[in-house]
């Protein structure tokens, strides 16, 4: 099942589509600055719980419809 973000509520998707690259370029310019991994551990882990939430809520949608 491939997740599509017209289906979503835009309130939701909006903000992350702007708002997941800019923690990802934010996270690698901080390690670029620091040199501490966790930045970029800590990206990652936000990215994929934000991968998940999204598949959960467009399962509970695709639920509602069928």
């Amino acid at each position: 099942m491939a997740l599509r973000f017209d289906v979503l509520p835009k309130r939701a998707t909006v903000p992350l589509m702007v708002g997941l690259p800019a923690l990802l370029v934010g996270a690698a310019f901080a390690f670029r600055v620091t040199g501490r991994p966790v930045w970029l551990i800590a990206a990652s882990l936000i990215g994929a719980a934000v991968s998940v939430g999204f598949h959960l809520a467009f399962v509970r949608l695709h639920r509602k419809t069928a």
